[in-house]
C-alpha cells in the first residue's frame, strides 16, 4: 500500500524569492540569511490569487507547509478546505486538491472534491501526496500524475474501530498528523481517540501508542458511561453515572513516561470545536516524537524500545525554560515538530505564539517573541518579529526552517 517513507529534496536556495514590490499595497523583503521574510500570504485572510504570485495570494488560516519532491511548495489552506501549490521557478500558487465549501469528496478529480479542514500533507515515493482530512476523519490520497483522489484511510465516521483490518474499513476520529517510518508504515495521530496507529504496506491497521479510553475501554479505576447518540464512551474516575461528554471524544490524560507506548496516555483536544492537536516527527535514528498538546509536553517513543520519554516540557503551561534544559521548560499548546540534519528538534509553541527549538537538550526560541502576537518583523531578526498561532513547520535540506504563521495567513521562512 505505501512504499516508501517521505524524502525532502536538498533545497540550495529559499523557495521563493520575494520582489521588492509586490501585487497589494504591502511591502516584501527578500530571503536573505539570518532574516524572516513572507513568501506566501498577505493580510487578509480569504481565497485570492490562485494563478497569480504566491505573496499576493490569500489564505485563510494556513494550518502547514511541505517542500514536495518536485521540489514545490505546498499549502495546507485549512479554513479554504485546499490543497494548494507554489510553483518553485515562477512563485505562481494554484489549487490541485479542494474545491468551493467544506465537504467530503467525491473520488475522482482532487480539483472536484471537498474538504473539511485538512490539517497535513505527506508524500511518499510513489507520486503520491496523502492528506490527513482532519474533520472528514480519513486520510485520503491525490495521484500525482494523474490528478485523481481516493480514500485511504477511513470510513467516515467519529469513532474508534478497525484494529487488525484494512484500514479504509476503519474508524478515526479527527487523524491530525502522518508520518511515515523508514520501511514505508504509515503513523496516523488519531486526535480525539488519544492515539497514535500504523498502518502497513498491505492496508492493515493496528494500535500502535495510546491506551486512551473508546468503547467497553478504560483505564484501572476509571469505568466507562454510555454517551447517547454516540458511539464512543467517555472514562473518568469521578464522573456521575450518565454524565457525557457534549460530543463523542475520549477524555485524556498523562500516563506512561519510562512504560511502553501500548501503555502510555496523552491529552489531546477534543470535541467539535477542538484545535487540530499533535503532530508526529521521526528522528535520524527512527524515534517517533510527537506533541502531547494539553499535557504541554514533546514526547518521543523509542524505535527499539517502545518506551515513551518526555523530550520536552515540564508539563506545566506558559512561557519559560530559555537556556536551560529542554524538558523544564514551560509550553503553551505545541503543535508541528520538525527536525534539523543536525538533530535540531524545532517546534511550533502556538499558544506562545513563537517557535523554539532544541538542541543536545537545551531549549531556546527561534523565532517569535513568545508569549506576544501580532505580525511584524520581515526583513529582520527572526527572534525580533511577531508570530501568531504558528501551527506548522518544515525545514529544507540546506536548513531554512518554513514557518505556516496560521492567524496572520502567511507561510514564512528563515533562511539560514
Amino acid at each position: 500500500m505505501f512504499k516508501m517513507k517521505r524524502v525532502l529534496p536538498f533545497i540550495a536556495v529559499a523557495l521563493v524569492a520575494c520582489s521588492p514590490k509586490a501585487e497589494t499595497a504591502e511591502e516584501h523583503c527578500t530571503p536573505s540569511p539570518g532574516t524572516i521574510c513572507t513568501i506566501v500570504g498577505t493580510d487578509v485572510l480569504a481565497l485570492a490569487g490562485d494563478g497569480a504570485q504566491a505573496t499576493a495570494a490569500s489564505l485563510y488560516w494556513p494550518m502547514d507547509f511541505t517542500i514536495g519532491p518536485d521540489g514545490n511548495g505546498y499549502v495546507v489552506d485549512w479554513n479554504n478546505h485546499r490543497i494548494r501549490r507554489i510553483d518553485k521557478s515562477t512563485g505562481v500558487i494554484q489549487t490541485i486538491a479542494g474545491i468551493d465549501d467544506l465537504g467530503d469528496g467525491p473520488e475522482g478529480p482532487a480539483t472536484a472534491s471537498h474538504f473539511n479542514h485538512p490539517t497535513q500533507i505527506l508524500f511518499d515515493g510513489d507520486d503520491h501526496m496523502l492528506i490527513a482530512a482532519w474533520h472528514n476523519s480519513k486520510i485520503k490520497s491525490v495521484d500525482l500524475k494523474t490528478g485523481l483522489l481516493t480514500d485511504t484511510c477511513g470510513d467516515g465516521l467519529r469513532a474508534y474501530k478497525g484494529d487488525g483490518g484494512m484500514a479504509k474499513a476503519a474508524s478515526f476520529d479527527l487523524p491530525v498528523s502522518i508520518a511515515f517510518d523508514a520501511l514505508g508504515t504509515l503513523y496516523i495521530l488519531d486526535q480525539a481517540n488519544q492515539r497514535i496507529r500504523a498502518v502497513d504496506d498491505k492496508g492493515l491497521v493496528a494500535n500502535y501508542a495510546g491506551a486512551a479510553c473508546v468503547i467497553n475501554e478504560c483505564a484501572d479505576g476509571e469505568k466507562p458511561e454510555p454517551c447517547p447518540n454516540s458511539q464512543k464512551m467517555v472514562c473518568n474516575a469521578t464522573m456521575n453515572a450518565g454524565l457525557c461528554t457534549a460530543t463523542p471524544g475520549c477524555i485524556g490524560g498523562f500516563a506512561g513516561d519510562g512504560e511502553t507506548a501500548a501503555a502510555m496516555r496523552m491529552k489531546q483536544p477534543v470535541s467539535q470545536s477542538a484545535d487540530p492537536g499533535g503532530r508526529l516527527a521521526f528522528d535520524a535514528e527512527g524515534n517517533l516524537y510527537f506533541s502531547d498538546v494539553l499535557n504541554q509536553r514533546v514526547r518521543r517513543i523509542d524505535a527499539k524500545t517502545k518506551l515513551v520519554t518526555t523530550v520536552v516540557g515540564s508539563g506545566e503551561k506558559g512561557f519559560a525554560g530559555d537556556g536551560g534544559k529542554a524538558t523544564a521548560a514551560q509550553l503553551n499548546r505545541p503543535s508541528d515538530l520538525a527536525f534539523g540534519d543536525d538533530g535540531t528538534l524545532y517546534l511550533a509553541d502556538t499558544y506562545n505564539s513563537c517557535v523554539r527549538a532544541v538542541k543536545d537538550g537545551v531549549i531556546s526560541t527561534f523565532a517569535g517573541t513568545c508569549g506576544t502576537t501580532g505580525f511584524a518583523g520581515d526583513g529582520g531578526q527572526p527572534t525580533a518579529a511577531l508570530l501568531h498561532r504558528p501551527y506548522g513547520l518544515e525545514v529544507a535540506k540546506n536548513g531554512d526552517v518554513y514557518i505556516a504563521d496560521t492567524f496572520n495567513g502567511r507561510i514564512r521562512v528563515v533562511t539560514k
